[in-house]
């Protein structure tokens, strides 16, 4: 998915609805938002579809087991389908208001980019196959999210963070904002990590060691690149975020054992001054600003849950 699309899934998360307090039942509804409904067909197909994804993942079982809130995966999940599916509503609604449109046009040709970057055609059949997705889902999926994309942009567009106001962020939360760029090289056992360190010290390139050594296949084929990141990004590993963090630019770790094995870590880049993080703050901010305005549409729209979720 991309990023617009995970943003309105964030969205759901963060934003409340009372799904306790179901209105009298519609036949054929799950939910009506502004005078206009949510069909069960609607809910259902968006419901199989992350249904089959983490089973996929996780296993059937996983959906059924009970967690210590005392909910289901499968429960939580409905909820959030929901929740999304009320979300899309109200900003399909809001973009129609503001002449918001995408042409049929704009969908192919994003499709055929995609079918261009993913290798072909039979490369794209295979991935609506292992996903569980349709044509015509997936052209909906697409359609939903250029409308969404250029919903947002509109929105970012029309208001103005001043200098002052991403300074006094950066003031207040400077130490969370950090950015770096890391690679890595992760082995299996303490030896291993010690020849790999061993080697380093000979002189023998981080990249290339990275590349024939490392047990992070998707990273090693980058030469141990991690990419930029934020504190957070590696929150379940936190031996690995607390050493990378503790890094200087070009320093390498000695090894840092978590619970997937040994890692030899490089700083790549470390961004932490007002100057080199001022645009990012800028656009943390118009985020959090079209947040607010998503939080307004709900608390503005008038939305009936017809559907009981446990």
């Amino acid at each position: 998915m991309r990023k617009i699309y995970k943003m309105l899934i964030i969205f759901t998360l963060l934003l409340s609805i009372a799904l306790s307090a179901c209105a009298k039942d519609v036949e054929g509804l799950v939910a009506m938002v502004n005078d206009e409904g949510i069909t069960e067909e609607e809910f259902d197909t968006e419901f199989q579809f992350y249904r089959q994804s983490y089973e996929r993942q996780l296993g059937e079982d996983a959906l059924t087991e009970v967690g210590s809130d005392g909910r289901t995966l499968e429960s939580k999940i409905k909820e959030n389908v929901l929740n999304t599916l009320i979300v899309e509503k109200l900003i399909m609604q809001d973009a129609e208001t503001k002449n918001i449109s995408v042409s049929q046009e704009e969908v192919d040709e994003r499709i055929e980019e995609i079918i261009e970057n993913i290798g072909g055609e039979e490369q794209f059949n295979e991935f609506l196959q292992s996903n569980g997705m349709t044509m015509e889902y997936f052209e909906d999926f697409t359609r939903k999210d250029i409308l969404f994309s250029k919903h947002n942009k509109e929105f970012q567009d029309s208001i103005e963070i001043s200098e002052d106001e991403a300074e006094d962020y950066f003031n207040q939360y400077k130490d969370d904002l950090v950015i770096v760029r890391a690679s890595h090289i992760l082995l299996s056992t303490e030896e291993e990590g010690q020849k790999v360190l061993d080697a380093l010290e000979k002189g023998e390139s981080f990249e290339e060691l990275a590349i024939r050594e490392s047990k992070d296949s998707q990273s090693a084929i980058n030469g141990g690149d991690l990419g930029y990141f934020s504190r957070g990004k590696f929150a379940a590993v936190q031996e690995f975020e607390k050493a990378v963090f503790e890094l200087e630019e070009g320093e390498i770790s000695d090894l840092v054992k978590t619970e997937v094995g040994y890692h030899i870590i490089r700083l790549d880049e470390r961004m932490d001054t007002f100057e080199e993080l001022k645009d990012e703050i800028i656009l943390k901010l118009k985020d959090q600003s079209y947040t607010r305005y998503i939080e307004e549409l709900m608390d503005k729209g008038k939305i009936k849950v017809y559907i009981e979720i446990e």
